[in-house]
């Protein structure tokens, strides 16, 4: 799965300009600790936590032009709105492998 869209990550760029690289480290920062709280609220069967967390990290992930992650959160997002935290072990860790190869590849692309 392509976590990063990265024709769309290049218009971005053109657009921001010298703001790109203050966005990425925004992001960054934030999905770190995201990935965490994400982590921490399925461990702890705490759906509406979980649910709200993905919900943010969603959002921001597609901000950046990460639309393979904010698709991944959506389906993580989907089950904790029904209450469906069963089975989801394999797409959070599928989401934090993913956040990592997109967190290399948005640091590579920074000037």
């Amino acid at each position: 799965m392509d976590a990063l869209d990265i024709e769309a990550i290049t218009t971005l760029r053109e657009i921001m300009g010298d703001e790109f690289d203050d966005l990425i480290n925004i992001y960054i920062r934030d999905a770190d600790e995201r990935i965490l709280a994400i982590r921490s609220h399925y461990e702890n069967q705490d759906a509406a936590a979980l649910r709200m967390t993905t919900h943010s990290f969603k959002g921001a992930s597609g901000n950046v032009c990460a639309l393979g992650l904010a698709k991944l959160a959506q389906t993580i997002e989907n089950a904790a709105y029904h209450g469906q935290l069963e089975g989801l072990q394999a797409s959070i860790e599928l989401l934090e492998t993913t956040y990592q190869t997109a967190r290399r590849d948005l640091l590579a692309l920074h000037s």
